[in-house]
C-alpha cells in the first residue's frame, strides 16, 4: 500500500510521540539508544530529534564516558517546554497544582468549600484560581497542554459527572462548562488516576494484578488485571462502595440504602462522630472535634484518639475494619490480585491493624486462600497523589500513541 501526505504525517506524529515516552520513563537516552529501543533506523530517529528540538521539547547535553573519544550526547525532555494543570475537586476544598513537561508540581493553591457545592460555584472558583495560578507563574496558552481534573463520582466519556454521591451532583456537563472558559483540552476524570501516580512511584507495578482499594470521602476500588486497567461497560468497574451491606443501613449519596460508602467513607464516619458526641457519647473526640467540619480533620482526630486508646474510637476503628476486611475479600475473590493498596485517609487511621485484620479474614472469607501470594501495601504515591495522578493522566492522553 502506497504511503500519502497524511500518512506521512500521521507516521510521523505517532514516532514523536513515542521518543517522548521514552524520554519520559528513561529521563535521557542518546539517539543510539532511541534506535535500539523503537527499532527505527538512525536517520529516521535524527529526522524526529530534530523536529523535537525545533518546537523546544527536548535539549541535548553532552553525557559521561569512562572511553577515549567523544562523549556521548544525551536527550532529555524540556521541563519547562510545556505545562498541565490538575485540579481536585473535594467537598471540602479544591486543590489545584500546575506540572511542568516532566510531571513534576511547580505551583499549587487550595482554597476551602463550605457546605455549598453548587455547580455554578465550583465552576467559578475553578476559573478563577486556575487563570489566577497560571498567570502567577506566567504560563501562556500556547504552553498549556491541558486541563485535569478529578472527582470522586461515574463520569461519562463525554465529560458528564453522571453520579457524584460525596458533591451531591447528578448529570452535571462539566466538561462542556469548563471548555467555555478555557481555550485548551479539558478532562475530567474519576478518582481512578490516583493509581497512575502509585505506578510512577513504583514502576514494579506495572506489570501487577492491582486493587487499589480507596477510602476517603467516597470508596471504591482501581483494578488493573493483566497489566490492564479493568472500566467496564460503563466505566464504573470497581464500585466496591455502592455494595450494599445493611438494607437498613444510612442512606447513601447515591440514593440506595446501607451502601459500604455510607458506613465507612471520611464523610459518613464525620457524620457519626458529630452525630454521637452531639447525642452524649464519652469521648476526647468531644474536645478534639469541636467546631471542626472539614472530614479528613475529624478523622485525622479519629486517628489520635485511637492511639490514646479511647474506648469509642478503639471501637469505631474495629467496626471500620470489620467492614473494609469484608470488602476486600471480595474484591479478592472477583479480581485474584497480587497486591492490594489500601490508599485514603480512612486506611491511614490504623493502616498496620486493618491490614493484619484483612488476612485474618482470608482463611474464612476468601476462596482458596491457601494457593494465594497476596502483599498488601499502603499507597506509597504520598501527599497530593490525585493531583499528580490526574497530571500524568492529561499527559498520557495527549501523548498516546494511537
Amino acid at each position: 500500500m502506497s504511503t500519502n501526505a497524511i500518512d506521512s504525517k500521521t507516521a510521523g506524529e505517532r514516532n514523536e510521540k513515542l521518543v517522548i515516552e521514552l524520554l519520559r520513563e528513561h529521563k535521557t537516552l542518546s539517539q543510539a539508544r532511541i534506535c535500539v529501543k523503537t527499532g527505527l533506523g538512525s536517520s529516521t530517529i535524527s529526522y524526529i530529534v530534530g523536529r523535537l528540538r525545533d518546537k523546544g521539547l527536548i535539549f541535548e547535553q553532552t553525557g559521561q564516558s569512562s572511553k577515549r573519544g567523544a562523549k556521548p550526547v544525551l536527550i532529555a525532555i524540556n521541563a519547562a517546554a510545556l505545562f498541565v494543570v490538575g485540579t481536585e475537586i473535594n467537598p471540602s476544598y479544591l486543590l489545584t497544582g500546575i506540572f511542568n513537561f516532566k510531571n513534576e508540581l511547580i505551583d499549587q493553591v487550595r482554597i476551602s468549600l463550605d457546605t455549598d457545592h453548587s455547580v455554578q460555584k465550583v465552576v467559578h472558583l475553578l476559573e478563577i484560581n486556575i487563570k489566577g495560578l497560571l498567570g502567577k507563574n506566567e504560563i501562556s496558552d500556547d504552553k498549556l497542554i491541558g486541563i485535569g481534573i478529578t472527582l470522586s463520582g461515574s463520569i461519562s466519556s463525554q465529560g458528564v459527572v453522571q453520579l457524584s454521591s460525596p458533591l451531591g451532583w447528578k448529570n452535571v456537563p462539566l466538561k462542556e462548562l469548563l471548555s467555555e472558559k478555557f481555550g485548551c483540552p479539558i478532562s475530567i476524570y474519576t478518582t481512578k488516576v490516583r493509581l497512575l501516580a502509585e505506578i510512577n512511584a513504583e514502576p514494579a507495578l506495572q506489570s501487577k494484578n492491582i486493587v487499589y482499594f480507596n477510602v476517603a470521602n467516597g470508596v471504591g476500588a482501581t483494578v488493573v488485571v493483566d497489566g490492564r486497567l479493568l472500566h467496564g461497560s460503563t466505566n464504573r468497574c470497581g464500585e466496591l462502595g455502592h455494595i450494599v451491606i445493611d438494607p437498613n443501613g444510612p442512606v447513601c449519596g447515591c440514593g440506595q440504602q446501607g451502601c459500604l460508602e455510607a458506613h465507612i467513607s471520611g464523610l459518613a464516619i464525620a457524620k457519626k462522630i458529630k452525630h454521637d458526641i452531639e447525642n452524649g457519647t464519652n469521648s476526647i473526640l468531644a474536645e478534639l472535634t469541636n467546631q471542626q467540619d472539614v472530614p479528613e480533620d475529624i478523622v485525622e482526630n479519629l486517628k489520635q484518639a485511637i492511639e490514646k486508646g479511647d474506648d469509642y474510637a478503639v471501637r469505631l476503628r474495629d467496626f471500620i475494619a470489620d467492614k473494609l476486611s469484608r470488602s476486600v475479600a471480595i474484591a479478592i475473590n472477583l479480581y485474584d490480585p497480587d497486591i492490594i493498596i489500601l490508599a485514603g485517609y480512612v486506611n491511614e487511621i490504623a493502616s498496620d491493624y486493618f491490614v493484619e485484620h484483612i488476612r485474618n479474614r482470608f482463611s474464612t472469607d476468601v476462596f482458596d486462600e491457601s494457593f494465594r501470594k497476596i502483599e498488601i501495601i499502603s499507597a506509597r504515591a504520598g501527599q497530593h497523589a490525585l493531583l499528580r495522578g490526574v497530571a500524568a493522566a492529561v499527559l498520557q492522553e495527549q501523548f498516546k500513541i494511537e
